[in-house]
């Protein structure tokens, strides 16, 4: 078996600094984030807008939010990939969209995300503000993270966590 080296392929100072601090997974936010930066010699603030790294836990929870909106067929060459909770938005806000969707989560979400284990969902409709708060508590063991309760919101904005 030969041996390939590659003496000219460098490491960005964004994942040197991640290696140095011992990240185990790494992600993209590909939302453009907006930052400021002082530029001394102009006398002012510049905006910087960049894409943000995510690392660990933070991109753990950002993989659990595409898998949660991300429609089974959307993805090429993995069809059927992701729950969709976006269809449920439209949705009678009830006891049985809300065992639905508990449900879904339940059987899917382990399987698209191996990284974590799923300890317990709860949904909770809330018929006035036509929205359901869901609690996600799951361990991810890779990380020695046990108990990590995410706190989350599906109404008619979409799912953020909250």
């Amino acid at each position: 078996m030969a041996l390939i080296k590659i003496d000219t392929v460098s490491v960005s100072k964004a994942e040197d600094n991640a290696i140095k601090q011992n990240y185990l997974y790494k992600d993209l936010f590909l939302d453009i984030k907006n930052s400021y930066s002082y530029n001394s010699q102009l006398n002012r603030k510049e905006e910087l807008k960049d894409i943000a790294g995510l690392y660990d836990i933070e991109s753990i929870k950002n993989s659990i939010v595409n898998i949660l909106l991300t429609s089974p067929g959307q993805k090429i060459l993995n069809p059927e990939f992701g729950i969709d909770l976006r269809r449920f938005i439209f949705e009678p806000v009830n006891i049985f969209t809300t065992q639905e969707i508990k449900a879904d989560i339940e059987d899917n979400l382990p399987n698209f995300e191996p990284r974590i284990s799923l300890e317990r969902v709860e949904v909770e409709a809330l018929k006035e503000e036509q929205q359901y708060n869901i609690q996600l508590q799951i361990n991810v063991p890779s990380l020695n993270v046990y108990g990590l309760s995410l706190r989350s919101v599906l109404n008619s904005n979409g799912y953020n966590f909250i």
